[in-house]
């Protein structure tokens, strides 16, 4: 690590089983900063990507894609969940997608009066192109990185995620438990 990078464990640690409430409250605040730095320099990259991508696809139908790419054909509700978002939004998204080559409507093989979305050609190679640039660019950018800390961040980014994801889950629930006080502002 270099010295820059330790700003996070500047606080000396307490000895095992010494940790203070205070010191562990510290360390979640501290990474949480980092987090929401982190967040900024995406959407930062996120722009520069954009703007140097050979193709005119935004980033929520990048994300449309990769799901499909990634997942194959989905009905429209599921690939809302895959991405996260409102159908109704997603179903503006694939219109356009549709539109431009990169995403087709099929018949449902299971049943016939549904239909799948899935990508074409033109949509599979938008993909490849994006996991390419991805990879590319973290590669440069972990070039001095040991191999050993790119597993054990990656293991334990993994774990946050999956950490997060539950949380997520378990706030959403709570939120639609009968009784629990409304989120919606009203409008």
């Amino acid at each position: 690590m270099r010295e820059k990078d330790l700003s996070i464990m500047d606080t000396i640690r307490p000895a095992t089983g010494q940790e203070s409430a205070d010191w562990r409250d510290q360390q979640v605040a501290q990474l949480a900063q980092e987090l929401t730095r982190m967040q900024r320099t995406f959407g930062r990259a996120r722009h520069q990507y954009l703007a140097t991508a050979r193709h005119d696809v935004e980033r929520a139908a990048q994300a449309l894609i990769s799901s499909l790419a990634a997942g194959g054909p989905m009905r429209l509700g599921s690939l809302a969940a895959a991405v996260q978002s409102d159908p109704s939004t997603v179903s503006r998204q694939v219109a356009g997608l549709v539109r431009d080559g990169y995403v087709e409507r099929r018949a449902d093989p299971d049943d016939g009066r549904a239909v799948v979305l899935a990508v074409t050609e033109a949509g599979g190679q938008v993909y490849r192109e994006h996991l390419r640039n991805r990879d590319a660019q973290y590669a440069a950018m972990l070039s001095g990185w040991s191999s050993e800390d790119i597993v054990t961040f990656a293991a334990l980014l993994s774990r946050f995620d999956n950490e997060f994801e539950q949380h997520q889950a378990n706030v959403a629930q709570r939120a639609d438990a009968p009784g629990a006080p409304s989120t919606r502002s009203g409008r």
